[in-house]
């Protein structure tokens, strides 16, 4: 991907300042200090973005998440200083790490798969990643990404949590009431821990014990619920067995977060400006809101925001006025908000529409005749300056934007002697998106069918470009909008802008879609970067303590350390290596000698030395305490809260003619009652099917198959002899297993076996024009494909099949072109194949 090195357009917000300026035909003279103190601002932070393709964003467990990980940047030899990648699933209600993996990355690419296990439980999670690259012991590069996690299984018993009618509850209280059962029985004397979700690392509310009844009723102060802390979480049985499940709480009214963006910075009297609002509920989600402007007391306006909790409106503060907002909803404390003093003097900027295409349109009003300097820049580099004379009658300007960078850039009016009046961002070029054709040979298809998948590349006037994408092909029920991301609106938008309100296609061509857009860079074009920051910025700030990450460890001999070098070999798949140390014992890896197929470990042990001396192997994978570290730190906020009531069956999801699971169940009591003590206890072998070598085949014949993982629709135990299918060469072939060529051995400590660094493997596309007797295939993603080339001089065509599932599908198709990051998607429908 070294041809992909563009110009990195990272956007820079700010504060409240003050009035705008206007643009003129004379290159403005931009004094020394204040070019110097741009550039070091601009050294400060040139970390590159990571962007992760995820196939979908719900997953069940038993399944795999297939990922490619883009590293976006304009110095190509600043992402080869990335080297590994670390995917971890967080849990949202805990932050404890459910699992965790490192893969290689070259040239910041890194493709690979992680499994989903069974003791999962169904919820909210998160998948956070990092590279192994640190600034001042903090990742360089990091993105996560929402996703929902739910079960294909029946819960062990069934729950529901619902809350008793207020007249039944004492003053001042909230009583809620949890029922257990277990095959329509009541489950008694089973434990339970209430907790609220959102307290970190779920600190217990109260514990307690179903009744006869299978029931438990807990009560609470109305104190003890509020915006930031009302989900209430029930965990009932404990180890293995047990259940979960949560409910909203109601909060008192509180008050709405109400906060106002003069355009350009500030209000100035006699001048009329826009202005953004922003609503915001005690949790910071978006509210639709009413508003009344208050002009000394008297109404003079109604306004409101949108399902976004964005909106604008006009107002030409007058002298000697004050200016407020009475904000009402339903829920919500009636609140009035004072609007910001407006200045005697100033400048008041407009941009006509902050995503024209050829040219951005500025409209300048001043309470004087004064000269300014308007600047068009990223807090990296000028692109454009200008000196202008600004009458108080105003003045209307454009500047074209033909040699801009795409992306979101800045406008900053000066005064003469460079002190800032105005800021507003918009985004140059919005329109000149590289377009990507996603067209499939049909709309509809049976089952078992093949789909002809065709893609086509180019850029906004036509001509075709070359590029690498990876594709998916996923049921459509698991994508949903709300979790959603995608490489150009995270690259160009998310990345950039905080807390942006969720919206399906946020980068899309519809005329709401650019109010949108227009409203989100009026109000969100305020929160990250501010001019007086730039300005302090020293030659200091631009040094940075940079590492890697690096697996290390210690040889010891009778629990001491060494006294003179010792020699390691490392076997990792079939590529042997050998570790030198320094005298003392200490060695570092290096990830190149670690990496092993998909969930395989290497082995280290110590050369020409018996395996009974007395020598210790320890290793560190700074990762693992990394990680944690990190989960930690993290703050989750679910848009999707739970109801007011419901079951624990709300998170299983139902798949068609489920295939029987081979899992060994091993029933350790059994008695006639309900008592939670009683339950049938079992335990699951999870190595079932595996030999010693950890190997064995799905159901295509398929040696350790990522589409269908270990634990899932698996054969038995593979033989000595056995003909079976792995990826060589591009495609799947036949090979004779020569069996399992581990020995069971006594462990040694000078031996050790350690998870490697993955490598990715290969999405077995089952070819039903062959293999017409395939068993029934229920998978959600149905094609995954990492790294697959685009080129300019052809159109690129894919084939797959569907599988046993009806309804509807979606292919998405994203990654980096010669000039830029690259979306696109299709949609097609699969009906059930007629007899």
């Amino acid at each position: 991907m070294d041809k992909f090195i563009f110009r990195l357009i990272s956007c820079v917000l700010f504060v409240f300042m003050a009035s705008p300026a206007l643009l003129a035909q004379d290159e403005a003279e931009l004094s020394d200090t204040l070019v110097a103190k741009m550039n070091l601002y601009g050294l400060k932070d040139q970390s590159p973005v990571l962007f992760i393709h995820f196939d979908k964003n719900i997953y069940t467990n038993n399944e795999e998440i297939w990922f490619t990980g883009y590293l976006i940047s304009s110095d190509i030899n600043k992402v080869k200083e990335h080297h590994i990648l670390s995917v971890s699933l967080i849990s949202d209600d805990d932050n404890k790490i459910a699992t965790q993996a490192n893969f290689i990355m070259d040239g910041g690419l890194s493709f690979g798969s992680m499994y989903i296990p069974d003791s999962v439980a169904a919820g909210n999670y998160h998948l956070a990643a990092y590279t192994d690259r640190l600034v001042n012991g903090k990742p360089q590069a990091f993105f996560k990404q929402a996703i929902t996690v739910k079960t294909t299984n029946p819960p062990a018993f069934n729950l529901s949590l619902n809350l008793i009618d207020s007249a039944q509850t004492p003053p001042g209280k909230i009583s809620t009431l949890l029922t257990a059962k277990s095959k329509e029985l009541p489950l008694i004397e089973a434990p339970v821990k209430y907790r609220m979700s959102n307290t970190r690392r779920g600190a217990v509310l109260a514990t307690a014990k179903t009744g006869v009844t299978g029931e438990h009723i807990l009560t609470l102060d109305k104190g003890q619920v509020s915006e930031a802390s009302h989900v209430l979480r029930a965990d009932v049985g404990d180890g293995k067995l047990k259940e979960s499940i949560r409910i909203a709480l109601p909060v008192r009214k509180a008050k709405a977060t109400i906060r106002f963006y003069p355009e350009g910075g500030n209000l100035v009297t006699g001048k009329a400006s826009n202005i953004g609002w922003e609503a915001k509920g005690a949790k910071g989600e978006p509210l639709s809101i009413k508003g009344i402007v208050l002009k000394n007391g008297k109404p003079v306006d109604t306004i409101s925001t949108d399902s976004y909790g964005m909106g604008v409106f006009k107002l030409a503060p007058q002298k000697g006025a004050g200016y407020q907002v009475k904000v009402s909803r339903a829920g919500v404390i009636d609140t009035v908000c004072a609007l910001p003093k407006a200045l005697a003097q100033g400048l008041v900027l407009q941009v006509v529409d902050a995503l024209s295409p050829d040219s951005i349109t500025i409209k300048l009003q001043s309470t004087r005749q004064q000269l300014v300097k308007i600047l068009l820049h990223n807090y990296r580099e000028v692109f454009a300056s200008r000196e202008e004379e600004i009458y108080p009658e105003g003045l209307v300007a454009k500047f074209a934007v033909a040699d801009l960078p795409r992306g979101l850039t800045m406008i900053t009016v000066l005064d003469s002697i460079e002190r800032p009046y105005a800021e507003r961002v918009f985004f140059a070029h919005y329109d000149k998106r590289s377009v990507l054709k996603v067209k499939t040979d049909q709309k509809e298809y049976d089952t078992r069918q093949k789909v002809k998948l065709n893609i086509k590349l180019g850029n906004a006037a036509g001509i075709p470009l070359s590029g690498y994408v990876s594709v998916a092909c996923v049921q459509d029920n698991r994508m949903s909008y709300k979790l959603t991301n995608n490489i150009e609106s995270y690259y160009y938008l998310t990345s950039q802008l905080q807390n942006i309100p969720l919206k399906d296609n946020l980068m899309g061509d519809e005329t709401t879609d650019r109010e949108y857009l227009n409203k989100l860079l009026l109000i969100k074009g305020w929160s990250r970067y501010t001019w007086p920051e730039m300005m302090k910025a020293q030659m200091a700030d631009t040094i940075q303590q940079y590492q890697n990450l690096a697996y290390n460890g210690d040889v010891t001999f009778s629990n001491k350390p060494l006294k003179k070098p010792i020699d390691l070999s490392a076997i990792a798949d079939t590529l042997a290596q050998i570790v030198h140390t320094d005298s003392s014992g200490h060695f570092k890896m290096n990830e190149r000698s670690m990496v092993t197929p998909a969930d395989k470990k290497m082995i280290l042990f110590i050369n020409g030395k018996a395996k009974t001396a007395p020598y210790a192997i320890h290793i560190n994978n700074p990762f693992e305490a990394f990680t944690q570290k990190l989960a930690d730190t993290l703050t989750f906020n679910n848009d999707v809260m739970p109801a007011s009531g419901g079951s624990n069956e709300d998170l299983v999801m139902a798949l068609p003619n489920k295939i029987k699971q081979l899992k060994e169940v091993q029933i350790k009591a059994v008695k006639s009652n309900q008592f939670f003590a009683s339950l049938p206890r079992f335990t699951v072998d999870d190595d079932l099917g595996k030999n010693e070598c950890g190997d064995w085949v799905c159901f295509n014949n398929i040696l350790n198959c990522g589409n269908h993982p270990f634990g899932n629709n698996r054969f038995q135990p593979l033989k000595k002899g056995d003909v079976v299918k792995v990826f060589r060469g591009g495609q799947y072939v036949n090979i004779v297993y020569r069996g399992c060529i581990l020995r069971k051995e006594k462990e040694y400590t000078s031996m050790l076996r350690l998870k490697g660094i993955y490598a990715h493997k290969e999405f077995y596309v089952v070819d039903y024009d062959k293999e017409k007797d395939a068993p029934p295939d229920y998978q959600s993603t149905i094609f995954w494909k990492y790294q697959v080339p685009l080129s300019s001089s052809a159109e690129t065509n894919l084939t797959f099949f569907t599988n046993d599932i009806a309804g509807p599908f979606k292919i998405v198709v994203q990654g980096l072109t010669d000039e830029d990051v690259v979306y696109g998607e299709q949609t097609f429908n699969v009906k059930r194949k007629l007899p």
